[in-house]
C-alpha cells in the first residue's frame, strides 16, 4: 500500500516528467556505426529540446559493433543505442514536461533515413 503522503507526491511528479521512447527501424547501418554523428545527434538533440547539458556524450562502442551513447543532466537524460546489424536505433529521453522532449526525437527523425519510427510517450513518477 501506497503511503498518503507518497501518492500525493507520485501523482504530482507523474505531471512533471515525460518519458519518450522510440525505436527507428530500417536504418542504414553506416549510419549507425558513424560515432561522430551519433554523438552530434544527441547534442543537437539536447539543444533541440532545450537541456542545457554542460558536456559531451560518454559513447561506448558495443561488443557486437555498433555505439551506445548516454548524455546526463541533473533533470534529464538521453541515451541510446545504435545496432547496426539490425538497423536499429532506440532512443530513450526522459526530462521535466517544462522541456519538449519530443523535439529531441524529432532530431533522429530529421537527420536518420529510418524505414519506420515508433515512439511512445509516457508520463513518469
Amino acid at each position: 500500500m501506497i503511503h498518503p503522503s507518497f501518492a500525493g507526491a507520485l501523482t504530482r511528479l507523474s505531471r512533471e516528467y515525460q518519458h519518450i521512447t522510440a525505436d527507428f527501424l530500417g536504418v542504414p547501418a553506416n549510419q549507425l556505426a558513424d560515432r561522430a554523428l551519433i554523438s552530434g545527434l544527441v547534442v543537437a538533440a539536447a539543444s533541440a529540446a532545450g537541456m542545457h547539458a554542460g558536456g559531451i556524450p560518454t559513447m561506448r562502442e558495443r561488443r557486437a559493433g555498433g555505439l551506445t551513447a548516454a548524455l546526463l543532466h541533473d533533470d534529464c537524460h538521453i541515451t541510446v543505442h545504435a545496432v547496426p546489424e539490425r538497423e536499429l536505433l532506440l532512443v530513450d529521453v526522459l526530462a521535466p514536461r517544462a522541456i519538449d522532449a519530443s523535439r529531441a526525437v524529432d532530431v533522429f527523425a530529421r537527420r536518420l533515413t529510418a524505414r519506420n519510427v515508433h515512439r511512445d510517450v509516457r508520463d513518469r513518477a
